[in-house]
């Protein structure tokens, strides 16, 4: 069965800048964005991101699934996502809890998470070409009980447990080292029923710089362009 496109995106920062009475989601356009085409080899992917910024994260690839570039968060604005095609977003308040949180649409760069895998390998890419792997190890889905407010409770769809939001945010981003791209699953008519978490952890403590379209031969994956 093909998975189901994803609609829409709430964020929880809510929870972690409780001063702020934003909306759930901001429309806010920033201009960047890759040519919507095939998704290239991780070595012409790194080309594209190398801007000499070591510290900046500047992309994200999974092989013949996605190849995004990521924007950050502007000041203390929370609830910022990018509503350019094949951006996301990194979600600044995981960075206070160690994590990195990546956000996406679901009818815009999220609309390929049905697509990620158990056991895939993520690669961020930095502004100097280092290369970070990860390997996807957890979906977690939680049910929205009143989906377009940030405050709202939530369910566990694995055991059926009640949360507030601040309970599924440190649940969902307290994970110190690890990457979360989340996004929302469109289901009973509601574009943000459900929020999608999906977990990967450090991979075999692996990373590495590369010249462009130089990926070592294990990164080589058939088909890929």
């Amino acid at each position: 069965m093909a998975p189901k496109l994803f609609r829409s995106l709430s964020v929880f920062a809510s929870v972690v800048l409780p001063l702020f009475t934003l909306p759930v989601l901001q429309a806010r356009a920033d201009g960047s964005s890759l040519p919507d085409t095939a998704v290239p080899s991780l070595g012409n992917f790194v080309s594209q991101m190398i801007d000499g910024q070591a510290r900046e994260l500047r992309g994200v690839y999974v092989s013949n699934v996605l190849a995004d570039l990521i924007v950050q968060q502007p000041g203390n604005d929370g609830t910022f996502v990018s509503t350019t095609p094949g951006v996301m977003t990194q979600f600044g308040p995981a960075n206070s809890i160690g994590s990195i949180g990546l956000l996406a649409h679901n009818y815009l760069a999220g609309a390929v998470f049905g697509q990620l895998q158990q056991g895939q390998l993520v690669y961020l890419v930095y502004g100097d070409g280092h290369v970070v792997t990860y390997s996807i190890s957890q979906f977690l889905r939680y049910q929205a009980l009143d989906p377009e407010n940030p405050y709202s409770n939530f369910v566990d769809l694995t055991n059926g447990a009640m949360m507030s939001a601040t309970t599924l945010f440190n649940a969902a981003y307290g994970r110190p080292g690890d990457v979360v791209l989340q996004t929302c699953i469109d289901a009973n008519g509601n574009p943000a029923w459900v929020r999608l978490f999906i977990v990967a952890e450090p991979y075999q403590s692996s990373s590495f710089m590369i010249e462009p379209d130089e990926a070592p031969s294990f990164l080589r994956t058939p088909g890929a362009r």
